[in-house]
């Protein structure tokens, strides 16, 4: 039979694990305690990886590589601020026993914390108005000389984020959706229908702005902002643009003024880089109301034509 976790731990060890246990704490803390000596904490994430690879065929996608380092990033955040919350009660010198994170209304070990381009958590503003006050915002979801956060935005449904081959957006759901199954979800290279099952409410419907791969393209029940989400992962057909918006009608952000990291760039090979290098120096001479790489070949080569045939009349030439 299954060996309560408490048996394999000292009884004040227990009492606390016990106090903090989420619904499957007992089952993780017995999987843990059977593996030993060092680098414990690592053989235990082996045996889950190895059990999604061998079970559930998770590693044949290469885009769950780059989710579980997002998860990951997002713990080590959270793992900071949770000693931060320690420092601050230790100082206090409160004895009475902390509230746990759900009772306080605060994310669980699920939530999502929103990522920049290069994996790095975004921080959150004191200043930011609930969800609510959202839609009295205005359409565009930007500062002016400030890139869009994440690559993204938000709207009063969701908050997305991207890179150039995918587009995350947390969409925040009613209360009456506890599962998975009690959405009705769509997803088509065009468009997506997202209702609820037992009252048919709308809770996401559109076209993207451009098409996606739907093999690649999967959601998930999670938490964000302490919130109830449904979590889509988009991945783009056309991997070399950016999306100004999630939906068509949506709220949209300035594209022309994402500036990926240069580190992200690196990551990139030669061809791929350089085509990304060319796009960002074309979306920076648009903004200035300068020619465009493209254009610029263009003008050299009228002008070289024109400088080798002289007797030829350019007075109604057009210069692009």
């Amino acid at each position: 039979g299954t060996i309560p976790a408490s048996t394999l731990l000292p009884p004040r060890e227990a009492t606390r694990i016990a106090g903090t246990m989420s619904k499957h704490d007992a089952k993780l803390q017995e999987i843990f305690q059977a593996h030993e000596g060092l680098g414990q904490e690592l053989q235990f994430i082996q045996t889950v990886f190895g059990f999604l690879r061998r079970k559930h065929n998770f590693f044949s996608d290469e885009s769950h590589a780059r989710k579980v380092l997002k998860m990951a990033k997002m713990h080590v955040a959270r793992f900071a601020e949770d000693e931060k919350k320690k420092r601050a009660k230790k100082s206090r010198g409160s004895s009475s026993e902390a509230p746990t994170e759900e009772a306080k209304g605060e994310p669980g070990d699920n939530d999502i914390v929103e990522l920049d381009d290069n994996l790095n958590p975004i921080p959150k503003t004191s200043g930011q108005k609930p969800l609510e006050e959202s839609k009295e915002e205005p359409e565009e979801e930007h500062d002016d000389g400030e890139k869009p956060l994440g690559n993204g935005g938000r709207t009063d449904r969701y908050v997305w984020t991207q890179t150039l081959q995918e587009v995350t957006a947390h969409v925040f759901l009613p209360d009456e959706v506890a599962r998975a199954k009690d959405l009705s979800v769509q997803i088509t290279p065009k468009g997506i229908a997202v209702k609820t099952k037992v009252e048919g409410k709308d809770v996401l419907t559109g076209e993207w702005p451009e098409k996606v791969i739907i093999d690649d393209t999967t959601w998930v029940i999670d938490s964000n902002e302490g919130k109830k989400t449904m979590t889509i992962y988009v991945t783009k057909q056309n991997q070399m643009s950016w999306w100004n918006c999630v939906l068509k009608g949506d709220p949209t952000i300035d594209t022309q003024k994402i500036q990926p990291e240069n580190s992200k760039l690196s990551d990139l090979d030669g061809s791929t880089r350089a085509t990304v290098e060319k796009m960002m120096y074309d979306q920076n001479q648009k903004r200035r109301g300068l020619p465009t790489s493209d254009e610029q070949r263009k003008q050299e080569m009228l002008k070289k034509f024109m400088d080798q045939h002289p007797e030829m009349d350019f007075s109604n030439a057009k210069m692009m």
